[in-house]
């Protein structure tokens, strides 16, 4: 598990979903995340990205492993999959937030609710937390990966008095790096899935 340094609303937020998801024992799967986070190796411009009913889902003008987007603030759907596109040269953005113009140098999609272990919502339901949800934008592919952000109450000190948060049942394609005062103190690391044209010539085979 990792630990980082929360402000008070996001703790607020943290722990009103936290016990959305405790309340919420009658349901054979937790439904939504509560986080997602956004980030490309290499960079990556101009990224839009859409949800399986060709909505708008997710995007940023500059991505990379330091140049990270993140959002949260409640809880939402998981999508079924998601279709990712980055550009260069001089794209504008759309009424709808999303990147248009330019040259597109990628797009691709990815499995997403179904990808998330059984286990993972269940440990929610049983411990707390939110599903945190991270995208990550590489060079011929998006990839996948989650975790449970947890609220950890400051030790010796009262309510209201702050805390942390904590990172648990990490799995997907990738985990982020793990940094300290700007120095990596734990390198992530990638699971670059097969293209299909790959997958299928290796079941064949």
């Amino acid at each position: 598990m990792r630990l980082r340094i929360l402000s008070l609303p996001g703790l607020l937020g943290l722990f009103l979903l936290s016990g959305c998801a405790a309340s919420a024992s009658g349901i054979a799967r937790q439904p939504g995340f509560g986080a997602l986070r956004l980030d490309a190796n290499p960079e990556k411009t101009f990224v839009s990205i859409l949800d399986d009913k060709g909505q708008p889902f997710a995007g940023a003008a500059r991505l990379g492993k330091r140049t990270v987007s993140n959002s949260a603030g409640g809880s939402r759907a998981l999508p079924g999959s998601i279709r990712a596109t980055w550009r260069s040269g001089q794209p504008h953005l759309t009424s709808e937030g999303t990147w248009t113009g330019g040259t597109v140098m990628g797009d691709y999609t990815a499995a997403v609710a179904e990808r998330i272990p059984q286990e993972v919502f269940d440990y929610i339901r049983q411990h707390g937390g939110a599903l945190r949800l991270k995208l990550r934008i590489v060079d011929g592919a998006v990839l996948v990966g989650w975790d449970v952000e947890q609220f950890v109450p400051a030790q010796g000190r009262g309510p209201g008095s702050g805390g942390g948060v904590q990172y648990a049942m990490a799995g997907g394609d990738f985990r982020e790096d793990r940094v300290v005062n700007g120095k990596v103190v734990e390198p992530g690391w990638e699971r670059i899935p097969p293209a299909p044209g790959q997958a299928a010539r290796k079941q064949q085979s």
